[in-house]
């Protein structure tokens, strides 16, 4: 996830990983089944009041930015070349 974001973003935009206990509940499927990985993406998008506020706005332009992470990620993962 880390080259995904370098390579869509550039460096100066990837933050060092948080890891947390988790949770999510796609946490719970790497608990049944300890060899999957999970990862969860955050995308600075000028998020406010806060994460499931009933008034929550942010910045939609920045959906791109996560589409285009996970774009990279999956071309990585999977070792294809790019759609043309």
């Amino acid at each position: 996830m880390s080259e995904a974001i370098k390579e869509t973003l550039g460096g100066e935009y990837l933050q060092p990983p948080l890891v947390t206990p988790g949770g999510d509940d796609f946490h719970f499927y790497t608990i049944k089944k300890p060899s999957l990985k999970a990862t969860m993406l955050g995308l600075g998008c000028n998020l406010t009041p806060g994460l499931h506020h009933p008034q929550m706005t942010f910045d939609e332009s920045a959906l791109m930015n996560g589409v285009n992470i996970l774009y990279q990620a999956i071309l990585k993962t999977y070792k294809t070349p790019p759609c043309r």
